[in-house]
């Protein structure tokens, strides 16, 4: 079985493991460093911008987050890149952008903890949701599998497989069927990136 991490920011010691390591294989500007400057984005080997996003949580202020997300979202569509984000406190805000900016290549929202009703939204919305270990379980039941990913974000403790056999339990699926499903999302939003370990 192969298990996929669609966002972490350390590169996987386990065997049967594709990770998307946050910088090594995605470019973005973090909400939390907006005030950093944009610069010219190193995207050789990137098959992903991010991460990037809002957190409203911040000192940065609102609309250089929004400015800076905006950047982001123009050059995911001049590179036919798909987003990964971060929303702390912002929902709606990335919902409105997402509305304006009517963007055409997919976005992920990573580490998403809400409620039903917020999830709901990001599905209308047209977004794929991954889950950490800290999550909302009903919203992880709910969530459809054909939008569905998994991470381990910034925790080195657990493998990424513990996420997995966590999920599967929950959602009543063999673990082999939840990989295939992730492996079926990995080739939809990265657009055929070849899975490497």
């Amino acid at each position: 079985m192969m298990f996929i991490n669609f966002h972490t920011h350390h590169v996987p010691t386990e065997k049967d493991v594709v990770a998307v390591v946050d910088g090594r294989d995605t470019w973005g500007i973090h909400p939390w460093h907006a005030d950093d400057d944009f610069g010219e984005p190193d995207l050789s080997g990137k098959i992903a911008i991010g991460e990037c996003g809002l957190d409203f949580t911040r000192e940065v202020s609102k609309e250089r987050q929004l400015k800076l997300l905006t950047t982001h979202v123009k050059l995911s569509e001049m590179t036919g890149l798909p987003l990964i984000l971060h929303c702390v406190k912002a929902l709606d805000q990335l919902l409105q952008l997402r509305r304006e900016l009517r963007p055409t290549m997919p976005w992920m929202l990573h580490g998403f903890r809400g409620k039903p009703q917020q999830l709901r939204s990001l599905l209308d919305a047209g977004f794929y949701v991954s889950f950490g270990f800290r999550h909302n379980e009903e919203s992880l039941r709910l969530c459809p599998k054909e939008r569905l990913m998994l991470e381990t974000d910034d925790d080195e403790t657990h493998p990424i497989s513990e996420i997995y056999n966590n999920v599967a339990k929950k959602r009543g699926l063999e673990v082999a069927d939840l990989c295939k499903a992730m492996a079926e999302n990995y080739q939809t939003f990265f657009q055929n990136t070849p899975l490497q370990t």
